[in-house]
């Protein structure tokens, strides 16, 4: 198995996650690692998206520079060369995730707002009602959601952000997945309407999903 530096919280690594994540070909990369069983080589990976060769090798090493893939030594089939697999990181899992909704988005020409609302729209509703629907796939992404009830607005008041580092840089991205997915989570389970997120420092924490009560 590779090896792969301690995370990196600095501008720099923002950057790295920024620009790893601004080309589709890399998302795509990332999406496909994040939901193969096994290490997939950068020949499966170019034939399967149809890219040379070469050209999947460089976006993996801006991936990997990120900290979002690693390697791994595979064996050796017969006499041939030493083969080198690639997975998604399994503690970048937030990133995997907004990698995959990305990668929607891309396909189909949606914005990342409109990806995020189709995402949402495939979070099971909770027994418990909306707001915990919201709180939990919230809490569940690591954002250490907090509930505040003030009769017909509901805020829920998220504490960490998992993405501080590219929310900081790629606000547009980022932020719009998420209002996106809020939007989706509260229109499949019915009761609330997101209003919208008002934005704090991300790495500060703060961020708020406003909604409202509507009619049942």
């Amino acid at each position: 198995m590779g090896n792969r530096p301690h995370h990196v919280d600095s501008e720099g690594g923002a950057l790295r996650r920024a620009k790893a994540l601004s080309a589709p070909s890399r998302v795509e990369i990332l999406a496909r690692l994040r939901d193969a069983p096994a290490p997939l080589t950068a020949g499966v990976l170019a034939e399967a998206m149809g890219l040379h060769h070469t050209a999947v090798r460089q976006h993996l090493a801006v991936l990997a520079d990120a900290e979002l893939v690693q390697s791994h030594a595979l064996p050796v089939r017969g006499r041939g060369r030493p083969r080198t697999g690639y997975t998604a990181v399994a503690e970048g899992v937030p990133y995997r995730e907004l990698a995959g909704v990305l990668a929607d988005a891309v396909g189909a020409g949606l914005t990342a707002r409109a990806a995020g609302r189709l995402a949402g729209l495939r979070v099971q509703p909770s027994a418990d009602g909306p707001i915990a629907t919201l709180h939990a796939e919230a809490d569940r992404l690591g954002f250490e959601p907090r509930v505040r009830d003030h009769g017909e607005l509901q805020e829920i008041v998220l504490q960490s952000c998992p993405f501080a580092d590219l929310a900081a840089v790629q606000p547009e991205t980022v932020c719009e997945v998420h209002v996106g997915l809020a939007q989706g989570i509260a229109e499949r389970a019915g009761g609330i309407e997101v209003e919208g997120i008002r934005l704090a420092d991300p790495h500060r924490g703060g961020c708020r999903i406003v909604m409202r009560r509507t009619a049942t």
